[in-house]
């Protein structure tokens, strides 16, 4: 595709359309220019277009609209010239909802049409439609940081009140307010630094993904969504799991190269959840036959909860896969007395008064870090970036397990990314923390999930395939088991749906649990690939195995089940229920 760049030229101050003009008191104004003696039609307050836009390809063109609200406070949008079809009522409505007066009657609104429609701008910019990296240049709503004053982006859409990018208060202030408290504090100098790393995956290549903070209730795990959202905006960041997972594709969507923070994950569906985290962490949302463009995005996402995400979809009666964990990984909230507080800063008596000041600190100093954070790091990319890549080298060397599987690694990572972006922010002199502060709270929690990890050396579906047949062999031993020393037994009681045989085999005296090949695959498995069952039990001694010339066969052939039957069957070794050492 031919890329090009617009605003080459910076074009003349314009004149308004034929027709209008503002009045000394900034109204826009129209008089009928074929009138003899036209009468003035006020539009609206005063409203200047400042910049003609389009996309690379001359499409989606828009106007970069500038006015001032009741109260004094200076609004931009850049609204796409679609939003002029048919009646407008959308964009009224937006343009009313924002401040601007007027649009009193329908011929103001048709007016408004006319002007916007002719009006051309002094300059002409390339609109995107998402915030975050385009070209070397960060875009947010209201500015981009980093772009060409002669080759301006914008960013263009349909209704800027579903912005969450705002600020308050000074750097220094939110420094010494809220990122104080994530000193010694693992769980909030993690979320902050979650923050911070987000827009950076873009520019290193690194996937998306998500921390979930769980834990009991009133334990402070909210308290952590507003530390690290007052990176990027008010509380209004803070979004709930409570939709559909169609409904948060939007939300994923307006968050691109940002942090999205999710409250209370048991309030969505469970049926939904696994294949939701899936969507936000692989970052494109489903085509649809009306969709104009296809939604995609790349982020970190912080989520809470009561429950870990296996939980959660226990209780709808569906199993996590590898792949759902790993893009979400599961920290404990709780640190211990104080909640989600590993010490008190000095001042504070209890947990919830720590939690009170910090939740009002949150309010009053917000969104400036992360503006600051983006116009440092293009400033001091190469240096930055450098250490960026030091940190997050050192954090995965220096704590991956030995023999660790890939799963493990690929979760090793993203917390190693997490520690380098905290350490770039503090390098940057945007946190006021020494040093050394975010990798070793990071380390903190890394450690916390690695300590509740089953296995670092087995896969997921590893540990899950000795699990699946272990639980069996527990929970339906005497009852769906039948006894190899009783099958020619005309009084032995009856097997009710029988799964296999328990015995040993005639040259051995260790004990077997005999399998029917049928159940083993539909019931043991229940959605794991019975070959990976079978390869699993193998490599851990447990399956009995017969030689087949060149190949091992996994079947022991020709099991006696009474009558004169012979069966083929998978022989598991009754040690399966002592494995790990925890029967």
């Amino acid at each position: 595709m031919l890329r090009h760049k617009l605003g080459h030229k910076e074009l003349s101050a314009p004149a308004l359309p034929h027709g209008f003009h503002f009045d000394n008191d900034g109204n826009l104004i129209y008089k009928d220019p074929a009138a003899d003696e036209p009468t003035p039609i006020r539009v609206c307050s005063k409203l200047e277009v400042t910049a003609i836009t389009c996309d690379e390809n001359y499409m989606n063109y828009g106007r970069a609209l500038e006015f001032k609200d009741p109260l004094g406070k200076l609004k931009k949008w850049v609204m796409p010239m679609n939003m002029l079809a048919g009646r407008g009522d959308a964009l009224h409505g937006i343009l009313l909802d924002m401040g601007l007066k007027g649009l009193t009657s329908s011929k103001a609104k048709t007016l408004l049409a006319n002007y916007l429609h002719d009006c051309q701008g002094s300059k002409v910019a390339t609109c995107v439609f998402k915030t975050g990296w385009f070209d070397d240049a960060y875009v947010l709503p209201g500015e981009t940081i980093g772009d060409n004053p002669d080759k301006p982006i914008m960013f263009q859409t349909e209704n800027p009140l579903l912005v969450n990018f705002e600020q308050k208060g000074m750097l220094e202030a939110w420094q010494r307010d809220v990122a104080s408290f994530a000193v010694n504090n693992s769980r909030i100098c993690f979320a902050i630094s979650t923050a911070f790393t987000a827009p950076l995956l873009s520019l290193f290549g690194i996937e998306g993904g998500g921390f979930h903070l769980r834990g009991e209730s009133s334990k402070g795990k909210t308290i952590a969504l507003y530390a690290a959202g007052s990176v990027w905006g008010s509380h209004k960041r803070k979004r709930m799991w409570r939709a559909t997972s169609n409904g948060l594709e939007f939300t994923a969507f307006s968050h691109n190269d940002s942090l999205l923070c999710l409250d209370e994950m048991g309030e969505m569906s469970p049926k939904e959840i696994g294949a939701t985290v899936y969507m936000l962490a692989n970052g494109q949302a489903k085509q649809r036959a009306n969709d104009i463009r296809l939604k995609e995005w790349r982020l970190l996402f912080l989520s809470t909860g009561e429950l870990d995400l296996k939980s959660a979809m226990a209780a709808a009666g569906d199993t996590t896969k590898a792949g759902q964990e790993v893009r979400m990984l599961d920290i404990e909230a709780v640190c211990g007395e104080y909640g989600v507080f590993d010490t008190l800063l000095p001042g504070f008596e209890s947990s919830k008064e720590q939690a009170e000041a910090l939740h009002h600190n949150t309010s009053l100093n917000y969104g400036v870090a992360g503006v600051e954070f983006i116009k440092r790091f293009i400033a001091q990319r190469e240096r930055a970036s450098l250490l960026f890549r030091t940190m997050r080298e050192h954090f995965t060397q220096s704590l991956t397990p030995p023999n660790a599987n890939s799963q493990v690694s690929r979760a090793i990572n993203r917390f190693a990314i997490v520690a380098a972006g905290g350490e770039v922010a503090t390098e940057l002199n945007i946190t006021g923390w020494k040093p050394g502060e975010a990798y070793e709270r990071v380390r903190d929690c890394f450690y916390n999930w690695l300590n509740n990890l089953e296995s670092a050396n087995q896969s997921r579906e590893e540990v899950q395939a000795i699990s699946n047949v272990r639980g069996f062999i527990e929970r339906y031993g005497s009852g769906r088991f039948e006894s190899l020393n009783r099958v020619e037994d005309d009084h032995a009681p009856k097997t009710i749906d029988r799964a296999g045989w328990v015995g040993t085999t005639p040259a051995g005296s260790e004990v077997f649990y005999f399998f029917a090949p049928e159940y083993f695959k539909k019931e043991v498995c229940n959605g794991l690939d019975y070959r990976l069952v079978l390869k699993t039990l193998k490599n851990h001694g447990y399956l009995l195995t017969e030689s087949g010339g060149k190949t091992e066969r996994l079947q022991y052939r020709g099991l006696n089940i009474g009558g004169g039957q012979k069966m083929n069957v998978y022989a598991v070794n009754s040690k399966i229920l002592g494995h790990g050492g925890e029967h």
